[in-house]
């Protein structure tokens, strides 16, 4: 049923008279709340959140609205139907992206995918067969070859976390504040990061959310030209989403020895020779790697 004193008011106000857009506002929300189903919302909640976001943009409709014989409320349903629409796209997208992200959540928290790292492991595991010293060894031997698995931990200070460190702290009798503290300062410094891996980064997870924010939509979506565009728009983040992850993977995240020598303050020599002496007696640990 048209709205006679709306289309009214509307007419005065193309025909020059001032003071009525408060009116207007007030006519059009009156009539939407009790008509949503008129305008395309489903709900009060609905029309509240069009209000909100799109308020001057429906304050500006009066202005904009051209006499094409259908009267002022055809072209506020009309106008207000498209709004709807984009709320619930956009709610819609909000809602996937939500959604992929909990699952992928649930699934990095899931205690058996949680598998402890093979470098820890294998420390503990080798440290007899393999000549590892006691941790209450405090010999010149020990003493060394403590200082150069710090080298070798400051070195994979990007890759290994702190429940690591102070379990490899542990078991071969390293300080464990003063390891953390150390791969601290490493992880702040910046070293074995770059910025265009970072960014490539962020490419890959918005390329997977998206994904699969996209995935979730068609699985619900019947019209064929909206599923045919989110397929395409799949397929070419699938795109994005692998080449970013084979350029990181070329990328290493591991400081250099020049880098953890200026960390330590000590010469970049005596960690080439230390991190190369470790790599070298205890080879049989990156022989156990390959098997896992």
């Amino acid at each position: 049923m048209p709205n006679d004193e709306l289309n009214a008011l509307v007419d005065r106000k193309r025909q020059g008279e001032e003071g009525l857009g408060v009116l207007i506002l007030e006519r059009i929300a009156k009539d939407v709340y009790d008509r949503p189903g008129l305008y395309g919302f489903k709900s009060e909640d609905d029309v509240g959140e069009v209000f909100e976001r799109y308020w001057t943009r429906i304050g500006g409709l009066a202005d904009r609205y051209e006499d094409m014989g259908c009267g002022f409320q055809a072209f506020l349903v009309s106008s207000l139907r498209y709004m709807a629409r984009s709320i619930r796209r956009k709610n819609a997208f909000r809602y996937d992206r939500e959604e992929t992200i909990n699952e992928d959540a649930k699934a990095l928290l899931d205690p058996e995918s949680m598998l402890c790292r093979l470098p820890l492991t294998s420390v503990r595991h080798h440290r007899a067969s393999s000549g590892f010293p006691r941790r209450d060894d405090l010999g010149q031997s020990a003493t060394a070859f403590r200082r150069r698995m710090l080298f070798i931990c400051v070195k994979c200070a990007n890759v290994i976390d702190d429940g690591e460190a102070e379990g490899l702290a542990k078991a071969i009798g390293l300080d464990e504040d003063e390891l953390l503290q150390t791969l601290t300062r490493a992880r702040a410094s910046g070293f074995g990061t770059r910025q265009r891996t970072e960014s490539r980064r962020r490419g890959r997870d918005a390329a997977w959310l998206r994904m699969g924010a996209a995935s979730r939509r068609l699985t619900r979506e019947v019209d064929v030209e909206t599923r045919r565009w989110l397929t395409a728009s799949i397929e070419k983040d699938r795109g994005l989403y692998i080449r970013a992850v084979r350029l990181i993977a070329r990328s290493s995240p591991m400081i250099s020895n020049k880098a953890v020598a200026e960390l330590l303050c000590i010469p970049k020599g005596t960690v080439d020779c230390g991190v190369g002496r470790i790599m070298r007696r205890y080879k049989a640990l990156y022989r156990d790697q390959k098997d896992v």
